[in-house]
């Protein structure tokens, strides 16, 4: 990777340890806790990663007399350090996640509700319209499911088309938005929609249930296996959405399809997610600045990309008549 690559792969991993520092002080004075079986598990996914990295540029370097096969085997190391940064990011995100929760803040869900009112959106009335039209409500439970596969498919699309590149610059958005997110929520929280409303359908309530315990300072044991999406404004799964459909742009054939998926995952971000169209309307302003902040100030000038003039096959084919005699 180029030195500003690295600088800013650095930086990334900088922001992962200080708010693993956060975590362990703050966690020593709030209800928040880890089971201990959950902390080694999540240890152990980071450090098998973590192996598959250097497992692949110990490949990369004894393959140093075929070209190609090198360059495969760099490319796949670096996208695994990236995906190494994101697996130790998320376990100490999830954790600051719940933490800020637990500081309870005064929520601010009445106001959201009467900014969706003010511009003619009312959630109740959609989310029970979605409910009773069963295509459409499969329809949007897949698109809004359809993240986590996302995150683990495009990796593997990016690394066979060469494009890890992409997935570096993707992870940076990742991670800045997600930080920023967590940090808006905990000045400005605001219950799920499920909970404002009182939904207790399957899947709707009880994903979001972590909620209400962490504010009422009850003690909370933390497993990451079922850890919960509790920030509601702004919408990380608008943000998400934004950011996996940006980084197919490379891919052809592969980026309509992106489109047309997180397109349709923001849709089903209000009813099936649970959140006010305030949340995906903030998160989208959100994701756009952060995707056009890590493109123009980070990635872009790290990778010193510059335009290349497209050159026709003919011109390159055809002889010199200015020389010719």
């Amino acid at each position: 990777m180029p030195k500003k690559i690295w600088a800013i792969y650095r930086a990334m991993w900088s922001i992962t340890a200080l708010l693993l520092i956060v975590d362990i002080i703050w966690m020593r004075r709030s209800n928040v806790r880890i089971e201990t079986a959950s902390a080694m598990q999540g240890a152990r996914i980071v450090a098998l990663v973590a192996a598959i990295t250097g497992l692949l540029w110990i490949m990369s370097r004894r393959s140093s007399g075929m070209p190609a096969r090198k360059t495969f085997y760099q490319n796949a190391a670096s996208l695994f350090m990236w995906i190494t940064l994101l697996a130790a990011f998320t376990h100490v995100g999830i954790v600051f996640q719940y933490l800020c929760v637990s500081a309870a803040f005064p929520l601010v869900s009445n106001v959201l509700v009467s900014a969706d009112h003010a511009i003619g959106f009312h959630w109740l009335q959609a989310y029970r319209w979605v409910a009773t039209h069963r295509w459409i409500h499969v329809l949007l439970e897949l698109a809004y499911a359809s993240g986590g596969v996302q995150l683990f498919v495009i990796p593997i699309i990016l690394a066979v088309t060469s494009n890890t590149k992409d997935y570096a610059e993707f992870a940076v958005q990742f991670i800045v938005s997600a930080t920023l997110v967590i940090l808006i929520a905990l000045f400005i929280p605001a219950e799920s929609a499920f909970i404002r409303f009182d939904i207790h359908d399957p899947g709707t309530i009880s994903t979001v249930s972590d909620f209400t315990s962490l504010r009422s300072a009850k003690t909370h044991a933390l497993t990451f296996a079922s850890a919960q999406g509790l920030v509601s404004f702004p919408s990380l799964h608008a943000i998400l959405a934004l950011c996996l459909a940006y980084a197919l742009r490379h891919v052809r054939f592969v980026f309509p399809v992106g489109i047309g998926l997180n397109s349709l995952m923001i849709l089903s971000t209000p009813t099936q997610g649970g959140h006010y169209l305030s949340d995906v309307l903030a998160g989208l302003v959100v994701g756009l600045a952060v995707i056009y902040f890590v493109r123009k100030i980070f990635v872009e000038p790290a990778y010193g990309e510059t335009p290349v003039r497209s050159v026709d096959l003919v011109t390159l084919t055809k002889p010199d008549t200015a020389d010719s005699p």
